[in-house]
């Protein structure tokens, strides 16, 4: 996960260095032909920025592309190295990327967006992205038409679910962006098998959890396991649904008319 080192929601961006084990063995990863849809055809170098413990950038890098993966945590990135030795990881913000000038073909953004100052980060990404280059942007939702979804979902955001908190819509900032053309969407669906530890770990790596005092988190967990022992059969293990929502936007230079002649 990638935020500025300021405003409120830095405690919780930056309390996913601590969790990064169960992170990286509670998410799921990201379904190839969602990276298919926003990549496209060839072999390309990308840029997964809030790379995390390398989910996304490991689907990009079994697709055949070249790889380089930032985030300001050591730890997450320790991880990333070990799922995608060949990946390159460099530690570094949205908002200072560490690579030069028109260095890359794509951008790709997995779950970490909503941590931007996106003020800072669209200039920074427009600056690295190669003439046709890519954004783009995915979300793995739970799908909480499930009602035992819907019940885990609760027991992890509180009040934030019930409210509807926890949904980030990136289309107004990057339709008001100066930087970038029209936003494209698609949304994918895929699972993540969990057994009764794995949907602990899950419900320990979101922010809203890390952060909790250890008597409250202690709780919520006590709730997950409730709900796991209330469904799961093992040996069989608990299938996860979720909805992948991708957003693919291009440099707005692509749609600027031609200058007339001299």
């Amino acid at each position: 996960m990638t935020t500025d080192d300021s405003g409120p929601e830095a405690g919780r961006a930056h309390s996913f260095g601590a969790v990064a084990a169960a992170y990286d063995a509670g998410r799921p990863t990201f379904p190839a032909d969602a990276l298919t849809w926003i990549l496209g055809p060839g072999r390309l170098q990308i840029l997964d920025l809030g790379a995390g413990t390398g989910k996304l950038a490991a689907v990009a890098a079994a697709l055949g592309h070249d790889v380089v993966a930032v985030d300001p945590s050591e730890e997450m990135l320790s991880l990333c190295r070990r799922r995608v030795p060949r990946v390159d990881t460099m530690v570094g913000a949205a908002e200072s990327i560490p690579l030069a000038h028109a260095s890359v073909d794509a951008v790709i953004v997995g779950q970490a967006f909503h941590w931007f100052d996106h003020a800072r980060a669209l200039p920074e990404i427009a600056r690295v992205l190669r003439p046709h280059g890519v954004l783009g942007l995915l979300w793995n939702n739970y799908d909480t038409v499930v009602p035992w979804v819907r019940r885990l979902h609760r027991a992890m955001m509180g009040e934030d679910f019930l409210a509807g908190g926890d949904q980030f819509d990136p289309m107004p900032i990057l339709v008001q962006s100066d930087l970038f053309s029209m936003v494209e969407t698609a949304r994918f669906r895929h699972w993540h098998d969990l057994d009764r530890t794995g949907l602990r770990q899950l419900a320990q790596s979101h922010s809203r959890v890390a952060v909790l005092t250890e008597s409250r988190r202690e709780s919520v967990l006590d709730q997950i396991d409730a709900i796991y022992d209330g469904t799961a059969r093992p040996p069989e293990p608990l299938r996860m649904p979720y909805r992948t929502t991708c957003y693919r936007t291009r440099p707005r230079e692509l749609d600027a008319p031609l200058a007339p002649p001299l």
